[in-house]
């Protein structure tokens, strides 16, 4: 795995978002095996890994995601779950929460970064709230992101998951697609063009992030 990136770095959408929404668990590095207390000096070094991951994404989209009341990444030593309603972490009540392993960060970081994803995909479906559909089951919070929604729901069925879990979950589907198409753009153009294109145009696309966030704030503001 790449080294974490120096903080001073980061975007203001991906350090908002370090900041709102990139929690680390009581004893997280403590608690993982000796490999992973060897590559991460702290667990914060976990958190700016994670981050790094995610620099790809359009800062609007990051600082978008950095705002919402729910959907939220806890960085565990073992723990690997979504927990699509309430979580106790410390005194605070998180909802919708990717729990990402430090291990798995460290060892198979395009798997914890499909996990640290998944957030995303709910909060754009329904604002996070738990029994809501998610963009990949095809919904939407605002007419833009239901026919992308729509989309992955009609591209799911084809069966181009990049795995037996995502052949058989659109959840899985979006957020190892996603994952790929931040880490190995082309390899997704190979094995899932359709998927790869709507992304492209869509969760990748600066544009189609700001006219969004534009049109939010608009609405938010009336």
């Amino acid at each position: 795995m790449d080294s974490p990136p120096n903080r001073t770095a980061a975007s203001p959408g991906l350090r908002a978002l370090l900041r709102e929404k990139i929690h680390l668990a009581r004893g997280a590095l403590a608690g993982s095996p000796g490999h992973v207390q060897e590559r991460l000096a702290s667990g914060w070094d976990g958190a700016l890994a994670l981050a790094h991951l995610l620099t790809k994404l359009p800062d609007a989209g990051l600082a978008w995601w950095a705002q919402q009341p729910r959907g939220h990444i806890l960085l565990t030593a073992q723990a690997q779950a979504y927990a699509t309603g309430e979580l106790l972490h410390g005194q605070d009540t998180l909802e919708a929460v990717a729990r990402v392993p430090l291990p798995l960060l460290v060892t198979r970081p395009a798997e914890a970064l499909a996990l640290a994803l998944q957030p995303l995909d709910h909060l754009l479906g329904c604002h996070g709230q738990a029994d809501g559909p998610w963009l990949s089951d095809g919904g939407g919070i605002t007419p833009r992101w239901r026919r992308v929604g729509e989309q992955v729901a009609r591209l799911f069925p084809l069966g181009y998951g990049l795995s037996p879990q995502a052949r058989t979950d659109p959840h899985a589907y979006l957020a190892q697609g996603l994952a790929l198409a931040l880490l190995d753009p082309r390899r997704l153009q190979t094995e899932d063009p359709k998927l790869h294109r709507l992304l492209r145009d869509s969760l990748l696309n600066a544009g189609f992030w700001r006219h969004f966030v534009q049109e939010w704030t608009q609405e938010e503001g009336g």
